[in-house]
């Protein structure tokens, strides 16, 4: 088998292992697109940044509220 086979064959096996494991094809757009944002190149990185950002500060956010009003509960 040449070289250019076994590239493609690599590559229909990567493809196929990337519809069977989403997961894995999420994380592999997700090191992506941070790789993309650590250039700083692409007019997205500012989106990129922003869509981080809110990831991490919506769900603590949602953690406080929750428990300031369990508190309030209780108290």
């Amino acid at each position: 088998m040449g070289d250019v086979q076994r590239e493609q064959a690599a590559d229909v096996q990567r493809h196929e292992s990337l519809v069977r494991h989403p997961i894995r094809g999420i994380a592999h757009e997700a090191v992506r697109v941070r790789e993309i944002a650590d250039q700083g190149e692409s007019p997205a990185t500012p989106a990129i940044v922003a869509g981080a950002v809110l990831a991490v500060v919506v769900p603590l956010a949602a953690i406080i509220i929750f428990l300031a009003y369990g508190s309030a509960h209780f108290a």
